[in-house]
């Protein structure tokens, strides 16, 4: 199967590159109902290390390894990698989210990120966001925040599809091009969950986070706090528990791979 596809008119952003994405399956309406708890969650130094990921799944390529010749990835771990459980699908509170994927040492002109909105009913794809940006030529974690500015907050219960292309050389063309997708879905909290949140430090809302099934609530979270301790072993062993859960090819060694994001504590 090929990751590129020439690009069509999208609507309202005007004239822009569609990198390939395979055609969905007619997909049933995804419901993914969190957990609703009447207890208070006690406040412990021990982390939870696994998040209560939701069963229900979507079609998706999570990871694609450089085994092409023609492939701009190379060292240890050349594959390209997107930071989701094996269900393909990650939820989220946030408006907001932020993305993670693993990024191979590479030579690779540049990345592109998009970000689609799918009509579940016609089964069509509408595109929200678009970016082009030069990677990171060692490997490590990257991650992406929608930029609040420009584009509307994502819809509670609305999916939407996320895709990552490392372009290898200067013609956007298959096979010069390498693609991973996905999924993300904002949810809402109950009251009494939004209500316990905001007693909680960031540290201390990664459990309830785990509990409720919000991998990306998890992620972020744990990412934000091992930028700014680099050197605490709790987030690390957390950390790597957490990205084992993606179940990718060579996991853990993902997991051991630099965060490529600043402390951004003030």
């Amino acid at each position: 199967m090929r990751e590129m596809r020439d690009m069509r008119k999208m609507g309202k952003m005007g004239k822009m590159k569609e990198y390939f994405l395979p055609p969905l399956l007619l997909l049933p309406l995804l419901t993914l109902p969190l957990a609703t708890y009447a207890h208070s969650y006690p406040v412990t130094k021990q982390l939870k290390q696994s998040v209560n990921i939701p069963k229900k799944g979507l079609p998706g390529r999570r990871e694609n390894g450089g085994t092409r010749r023609e492939s701009c990835m190379s060292g240890e771990l050349p594959l390209l990698a997107l930071l989701l459980p094996p269900t393909n699908i990650g939820l989220t509170t946030a408006a907001y989210p932020r993305f993670f994927w693993y990024t191979p040492k590479n030579i690779a002109q540049k990345t592109n990120f998009s970000l689609y909105k799918l009509d579940e009913k016609s089964n069509q794809r509408t595109l929200v966001y678009n970016t082009t940006f030069q990677p990171s030529r060692e490997s490590g974690v990257t991650s992406l925040a929608l930029p609040s500015q420009r584009i509307p907050p994502l819809e509670i219960d609305q999916l939407y599809q996320w895709s990552v292309s490392l372009i290898c050389g200067s013609q956007d063309t298959s096979p010069n091009v390498i693609t991973v997708y996905g999924w993300v879905q904002r949810v809402a909290l109950s009251n009494n969950v939004e209500s316990t949140l905001k007693q909680l430090s960031p540290r201390e809302r990664i459990s309830v986070y785990a509990e409720q099934g919000l991998w990306f609530d998890v992620v972020s979270t744990l990412a934000d706090l091992r930028a700014c301790n680099s050197s605490n072993t709790t987030l690390l062993a957390t950390w790597v528990s957490v990205v084992k859960q993606t179940a990718l090819f060579k996991a853990e060694a993902i997991a051991q791979q630099p965060l490529l994001q600043k402390c951004s504590s003030p």
